[in-house]
């Protein structure tokens, strides 16, 4: 497993493909030692719909632990923050080097990532197939 990251979570829903686990994701300021003096500690609770394992007897309420492989993390990170900052960037110089207005540059390098998110989403399903998480 030490290639692997993984969280801790409760089985929330059970259906016929997927199951429903609810994790509490946390920031690395929730075990530092002075996180009250600057407010910046960070817990949320998220929920990942991962595809039903036939080989194992799960059933709601049950406490799991959920990973997934390193380098589709990676994936997962590239599709998320990189592209996104690669196209707003680029389209910024691209925009700055055709001498448009800053406001309406703005407005198009952000308007960029509607596509983009739009074009995840339409190929969510073929995405989705690349992320395998585990239940242990």
């Amino acid at each position: 497993m030490e290639n692997r990251i993984s969280h801790e979570g409760v089985i929330t829903n059970i259906d016929k493909e997927n199951i429903e686990v609810k994790i509490l994701s946390q920031s690395a300021c929730v075990s530092c030692n002075i996180k009250t003096a600057c407010n910046m500690s960070e817990m949320k609770e998220k929920t990942i719909t991962i595809p039903a394992p036939k080989d194992k007897n799960l059933s709601i309420g049950q406490e799991v632990k959920i990973s997934i492989g390193l380098g589709q993390a990676k994936r997962a990170v590239v599709f998320a923050y990189v592209i996104p900052v690669i196209l707003l960037i680029s389209m910024i110089f691209i925009l700055n080097a055709l001498k448009i207005d800053e406001g309406i540059n703005a407005l198009i390098s952000i308007g960029i990532l509607v596509p983009y998110y739009m074009i995840l989403f339409l190929f969510k399903d073929k995405i989705k197939r690349k992320f395998e998480y585990e239940i242990h």
